[in-house]
């Protein structure tokens, strides 16, 4: 018999996006019998809910806190799969995504599995959007090299919850990439589900910019987390704001169709690490307010 799965949705005034989201859900091949779909309302201002109820999906408010962590966690505390797959609002599943994110978790006999998600780049993309694809989401290079996994292509089994804990709630980005780190540090194993498989559009400058920032707040912590010196964590965000090497982005964009310039696409890169060194230095400021994960039960 088939696991059930739960999938869980974040949702803030997404009603652009919305509706091709849902309507790729309904149209996967796992099953509707097997599976429940949770959309988290993060406090939405425009269409959202009034689109999601117009298909079979159970609507959840979480408006105390505006983070899509705390959306994930009043998720995760009603949701009733034995399997918890996870996406964001901006992202399509391909038909046989759930299938192949639950198939990879019992093959690899594994906790939890970051997805393949892959960017739809226009006929001529610019930089930004180029850079966007090349380096955020690259659930691939978490799972290998970082041994974590981002949530807008996520699964793992619900039972972990009861070790690892919810997600910081009051935390807007990069606690993913911890919660998965934890979950592996406890024990639990990661893997990589190649054919799960969702697309995303890419952000414009101003939002890769706010994107760089978000996460590079969430950086001290993480590295606090894994025991990191204070002057370690120094040296990170001083070498923050040295510029992109050229080669390693010559590398990662010789891959993207069409091709992008390569120095605006760095100048991009620079433009994005300067950005998010101003996040780590405020991650630092605020180091000893850090949220912390708590076991499953506790709100955060």
């Amino acid at each position: 018999m088939k696991p059930t799965v739960s999938v869980i949705i974040p949702v803030l005034n997404a009603s652009e996006t919305i509706g091709e989201l849902l309507d790729a859900l309904q149209n996967q091949t796992y099953g509707s019998n097997n599976s429940e779909i949770l959309i988290v309302d993060n406090g939405s201002e425009d269409d959202t809910v009034k689109t999601a109820q117009k298909y079979p999906v159970t609507v959840i408010r979480e408006t105390t806190v505006k983070s899509p962590y705390a959306a994930r966690n009043a998720g995760l505390k009603q949701a009733r799969g034995e399997i918890i797959a996870m996406t964001d609002a901006n992202k399509i599943p391909e038909k046989i995504w759930l299938e192949k994110g639950i198939k990879t978790l019992k093959d690899e006999n594994a906790d939890l599995a970051g997805g393949n998600i892959q960017f739809r780049l226009p006929n001529k993309p610019r930089a930004a959007e180029v850079y966007d694809a090349i380096t955020f989401n690259d659930n691939r290079r978490f799972v290998f090299e970082e041994k974590g996994a981002a949530t807008g292509n996520l699964f793992f089994k619900k039972n972990i919850v009861d070790k690892v804990g919810f997600f910081p709630g009051e935390a807007r980005s990069g606690m993913d990439i911890w919660w998965t780190q934890n979950a592996v540090r406890n024990g639990h194993k990661l893997v990589y589900a190649e054919k799960a498989v969702v697309w995303c559009k890419p952000r414009n400058l101003k939002q890769v910019l706010k994107k760089s920032f978000r996460v590079g707040t969430s950086h001290p912590f993480n590295q606090k987390q894994a025991g990191k010196s204070l002057p370690s964590i120094l040296m990170m965000i001083l070498r923050t704001f040295f510029p992109p090497k050229v080669r390693l982005l010559k590398e990662k964009i010789s891959n993207v169709h069409p091709p992008a310039s390569l120095f605006l696409v760095w100048a991009v890169a620079w433009l994005s690490k300067i950005w998010m060194g101003f996040g780590r230095v405020t991650g630092l400021l605020k180091l000893n307010r850090a949220p912390s994960i708590t076991k499953a039960g506790s709100s955060i």
